[in-house]
């Protein structure tokens, strides 16, 4: 029984991008020190300010990381999706947490001890070069996510959003699945619910979009594009 839930792990595990070079003999001795974690909706996985000792891989589920606010509101910096893995930066940094995280649904997910990476680690130097490839990607994605926020008006930001949704490159119409509801679509683009619904009620009267619960369906995406403009 042990050895079939270390090779499940293990197979999970190769399918991190993080992981998907590393020798199958180093990941199957990753797997066994990794623990599975359930938390329910709404629990808090980590606060702002606590110390990393690993870092995590999400099975099933979602997780918001958010930065408190002094409004008693929060800032959403990022959905946390099946397959994503997040933290793993601030454990090389030896830094606290700069935000919390709590599962929006009840989820499931992979605790990785920094023990087990440290091991991992010295017996494959090549994997230091494929993990800091990923994070990097990973901070060049939130940096301009973040300056996306910042730079243009509420209804470019939605049609930004709305465009990279595109299942490939040119689409002009397609269905877009929000990924979380709707409130918190609207913080990770730093926007009320109030202001993301007026816009999407816009561009639903620009014959641009058509809403169905969280499903947005894409009708003109060269509009899209030319309302970023």
């Amino acid at each position: 029984m042990m050895a079939k839930r270390t090779n499940n792990m293990a197979d999970v595990l190769s399918s991190v991008p993080l992981f998907r070079k590393v020798e199958r003999a180093e990941v199957v001795a990753l797997a066994e020190q990794v623990r599975e974690l359930q938390v329910e909706r709404g629990e808090i996985l980590f606060q702002r300010g606590d110390r990393p000792h690993g870092f995590y891989v999400l099975l099933e589920g979602r997780i918001t990381l958010a930065f408190p606010s002094e409004q008693g509101a929060e800032r959403i910096l990022e959905v946390i999706k099946p397959g994503e893995t997040f933290g793993e930066a601030l454990m090389f940094l030896g830094h606290p947490y700069p935000v919390f995280s709590q599962a929006s649904v009840d989820s499931r997910l992979l605790d990785i001890p920094e023990q087990a990476i440290n091991n991992l680690l010295d017996r494959d130097t090549q994997l230091a070069k494929k993990m800091l490839a990923g994070i990097s990607i990973r901070l060049h994605e939130l940096v301009s996510n973040l300056e996306a926020c910042s730079m243009r008006s509420s209804a470019q930001r939605v049609a930004c959003m709305l465009q990279h949704a595109a299942p490939t490159k040119g689409a002009q119409e397609y269905d877009v699945q929000l990924p979380a509801a709707k409130h918190v679509v609207a913080s990770q683009l730093n926007l009320t619910p109030e202001t993301f619904s007026r816009v999407l009620h816009v561009l639903t009267e620009s014959g641009l979009i058509e809403v169905s619960g969280r499903v947005i369906k894409v009708l003109n995406a060269e509009g899209l594009r030319k309302l970023q403009l």
